[in-house]
């Protein structure tokens, strides 16, 4: 029989949330993959490749000029970004909904929950692949954003497997 304590409720929404700034900060930062080289270091995110010389930091959009693996890396983290506080709310709104409706909400965050680890493991393998891509290349390291995404997926699959505790 599951859980029907609302302790669970409350640490899978924390967990949730957790998981939800993880997944924005490692798309927002633009450290995926970090390089450096004499006095200046190079760091590539999904959306902007910066590079920092003697104290002087420049930033560029990738434009049109990225692969599909970066695309799809994107995409996913992006519905992880969406998908994860969609369903801590909707664990939180368990305990908020009359006796009719946390069936319904119950059912609902478990999929959101499910549907956000799912997103996450693609991005993040995508991710992943497109780090060492770029290792190969060029000789950099793995940067604290694809760390964060790891840790978040991490956090995202013991989420869901709370979530399914809450009947």
């Amino acid at each position: 029989m599951a859980l029907q304590s609302s302790k669970t409720v409350y640490i899978a929404c924390g967990i949730l949330i957790v998981v939800s700034v993880l997944y924005i900060t490692a798309n927002a930062v633009p450290i995926w993959a970090t390089r450096s080289v004499g006095s200046g270091t190079t760091t590539v995110g999904l959306w902007k490749l910066c590079v920092k010389i003697e104290g002087t930091s420049e930033c560029v959009g990738d434009g049109s000029g990225v692969d599909d693996k970066t695309m799809a890396t994107r995409a996913f983290i992006t519905i992880c970004c969406i998908l994860a506080p969609l369903s801590a709310v909707s664990i939180l709104s368990i305990i908020l909904v009359n006796e009719n409706l946390k069936k319904r909400m119950s059912l609902l965050a478990k999929v959101l929950a499910i549907a956000s680890a799912i997103s996450g493991i693609i991005g993040v393998g995508l991710g992943i692949s497109m780090v060492v891509d770029i290792i190969k290349i060029s000789n950099a390291t793995m940067g604290v954003s694809c760390i964060l995404a790891i840790i978040a997926l991490a956090l995202n699959l013991v989420g869901a497997i709370i979530t399914f505790l809450i009947e």
